[in-house]
């Protein structure tokens, strides 16, 4: 590792550094993705739509090319499923009494048309689900937290198992009662359900075996469109412009609570019209270099990832270059705030799984030019690794990695996390570093590879094999 850190340094003495970035284009940048009239850029929306416009006119005034196609974005047909709250009737009986669920103090996930009389009900934990491997279980399970990884695939293998329903007992998962569905995948086949009622709390932590009658309606259902933005700064080596670096970020939020008093809108500003305005901002610093980088960069911007990582997800799915292409990604999330929960963060950017891949050899040797500390946040940079949308390429084989100033910020998915609240000196900072970081894996003779011998990866390693 040290003689390849030595190599990497030689190689950026002899490379083009990028120039100092535009605090000034990073502040209009977000504020715009971030003002009102975009109302929190929900997924989908008419404010998702103008920001994708946006996106792509900045591309283009940078004097990036189009994706395949010809075109810049690369769109997705989608289900829009919502939760019809009418006729809502859930009851659970112990033997000795029957508690109903009212229908106020529930939240429920849009799904199928949910049936059931007297039905049997199972007990988990979700811990269980990581080995389960049962070919059959009960119309009802109830699922115990705390939250652990593999979570979703455990409650797929349990929709294919035939539950039905799924009652969320201290897990705090987001339930949303609006869902989106690729018209490519199969559609939902459960329905999960929390409940604010003490009484029904109560008997779903008791040890009393169980019988179920539900009646939920089936989600109303309408198509959409939406798309990630795609622009493309070729490279300059014949050999070597067919492979691509990923420089992404997503550009979604929240959206608006259109039944609250005051302030509605969830403007994400930093989270994550930040690491949009970065990845815009990096596009135009690398397209004015003599010469571009050796090998491709691909940039994209994400919609969906506070849905699931929905754009990510279907970009792997369908790659808009081959995934045995793709070098790296490199992800940004929340580049702007430097008041990290934790304290004060100037100067200084984390990146999740750290050392799971050579990326972070580049992040550092980029940070050392442009004298911003690149720090591993023992506690946080693993398990943030799943967090955004760079864990929708590692399974796919592409290392990959989140860089951000601030893993949590006091106004994280909360309606203050307004643009003039962005350290905008130090976000042009962080932007000229990962513009860099980005140059050298481009540029480098030796691609980005995952570490050999880190165990918790290997899924990942077999992946990249299977490209080759």
């Amino acid at each position: 590792m040290k003689l390849f850190f030595g190599l990497l340094c030689l190689s950026l003495g002899a490379s083009e550094v990028v120039q100092e970035a535009d605090a000034r284009a990073l502040t209009a940048i977000v504020s715009f993705l971030a003002s009102d009239a975009l109302e929190g850029r929900a997924t989908p929306s008419s404010g998702l739509t103008i920001a994708s416009e946006y996106i792509a006119s900045e591309f283009r005034r940078g004097g990036l090319k189009p994706g395949p196609g010809g075109t810049y974005f690369q769109e997705a047909k989608v289900s829009v499923r919502r939760v019809v709250r009418e006729g809502f009737a859930v009851s659970f009986n112990d033997g000795t009494k029957t508690v109903a669920i009212p229908a106020e103090t529930g939240m429920w996930s849009a799904g199928p048309r949910v049936e059931l009389s007297g039905a049997a009900v199972r007990r988990l934990k979700v811990a269980e689900l990581k080995d389960w491997k049962q070919e059959s279980i009960e119309p009802v399970v109830i699922l115990e937290g705390p939250g652990a990884p593999g979570m979703q695939q455990g409650l797929m293998r349990l929709a294919e198992a035939g539950a039905k329903l799924v009652v969320l007992v201290k897990l705090p998962m987001p339930l949303s009662p609006q869902t989106l569905e690729f018209d490519d995948q199969p559609k939902t086949k459960l329905v999960m359900l929390r409940s604010s009622d003490k009484d029904a709390e109560e008997l779903f932590q008791s040890e009393a075996a169980l019988k179920a009658t539900a009646a939920i309606a089936e989600a109303g259902s309408k198509s959409d469109t939406v798309r990630n933005v795609i622009g493309i700064l070729p490279g300059s080596d014949e050999a070597l412009k067919d492979e691509y670096v990923v420089m992404s970020a997503h550009y979604d939020h929240l959206g608006a609570a259109p039944n609250e008093e005051g302030d509605k809108i969830f403007n994400g500003a930093n989270d994550n019209a930040s690491g949009v305005a970065s990845i815009i901002e990096s596009a135009r610093l690398m397209s004015k270099l003599p010469v571009a980088p050796k090998r491709s960069v691909l940039f994209m911007a994400f919609f969906g990832e506070e849905r699931g990582l929905l754009g990510s997800r279907y970009l792997v799915r369908h790659p808009v270059v081959p995934l045995k292409q793709m070098v790296a990604n490199l992800n940004l999330e929340q580049t702007g705030r430097t008041d990290s929960s934790e304290g004060p963060n100037v100067g200084q950017a984390n990146l999740t799984g750290y050392h799971f891949s050579t990326i972070h050899m580049y992040v550092e040797a980029a940070g050392k030019e442009t004298e911003l500390k690149i720090v591993k946040h023992e506690k946080f940079n693993e398990p943030f690794f799943m967090a955004s949308d760079n864990a929708s390429f590692a399974p796919g084989g592409v290392p990959s990695t989140t860089m951000s100033v601030t893993y949590e910020f006091p106004d994280y998915h909360k309606k203050g996390d307004e643009w003039e609240k962005i350290d905008y000196a130090n976000m042009a900072k962080v932007t000229r570093t990962a513009a860099q970081a980005v140059y050298l894996m481009a540029d480098a003779p030796e691609r980005v590879v995952w570490d050999a011998f880190e165990p918790k990866i290997k899924s990942y390693r077999e992946a990249a094999e299977k490209l080759k």
